[in-house]
């Protein structure tokens, strides 16, 4: 029963992994159960013992896409020394963020090329894990605010889709920068926490 069990849950992460490949590369209405089922050598019907539906799959994709990029962030925000200052903890929340999209980029690229597309309903249904990600974020910026390390009045909100744009965005031009994750992660944080303008005065603004 155990060896059943095992063989079942490694089907399903190959399935998984198959299907993140496709959204990846080929968007939702581009993918078809028919093509993950013959990426593996499985038959299409054999992925309904899983999955119920194309959408349930992709709702699961979705998720484990958010689930590996949160926890990866949470992992470099948990090698910190205690009480870290707001600048570290933004340069570590990138870097885990660049890592995930990076290292696991059929997934996470799959989400972000995906989430658009989808059925309403496997939207609304990703959307809940998706918003306790970005309370994270939401999080990092108000008590950076209040701590009076980020300017009152910043808008937040597009703090945050800006920061998320330029990581996202990476996955699609990383493959022929040539750089690491940690120095694509570096100048990012650079970027966000100094700026580029350099006042002949009062040096970078």
């Amino acid at each position: 029963m155990t060896n059943t069990i095992k063989k079942s849950s490694v089907t399903r992460q190959l399935i998984l992994d198959a299907a993140a490949k496709k959204l990846s590369q080929h968007g939702y209405h581009g993918t078809y159960l028919k093509d993950i089922a013959e990426s593996i050598n499985m038959q299409a019907g054999s992925l309904y013992y899983h999955f119920n539906s194309k959408e349930a799959l992709v709702q699961e994709v979705l998720n484990k896409s958010v689930h590996l990029i949160r926890d990866i962030v949470e992992y470099e925000v948990e090698q910190l020394a205690k009480a870290p200052s707001f600048p570290d903890l933004l340069r570590a929340a990138i870097r885990g963020h660049l890592i995930a999209i990076l290292r696991h980029s059929d997934y996470t690229l799959a989400s972000i090329r995906n989430y658009g597309q989808v059925p309403e309903t496997v939207h609304n249904a990703a959307q809940p894990d998706r918003d306790a990600y970005e309370n994270f974020w939401r999080d990092l910026f108000e008590q950076a605010e209040k701590d009076g390390v980020i300017r009152t009045g910043v808008d937040k909100h597009l703090l945050r889709l800006a920061i998320f744009g330029s990581m996202n965005w990476a996955s699609i031009w990383y493959v022929d920068s040539g750089a690491s994750v940690e120095a694509i992660a570096q100048s990012q944080a650079d970027l966000f926490l100094n700026g580029c303008y350099v006042d002949g005065e009062h040096g970078a603004v």
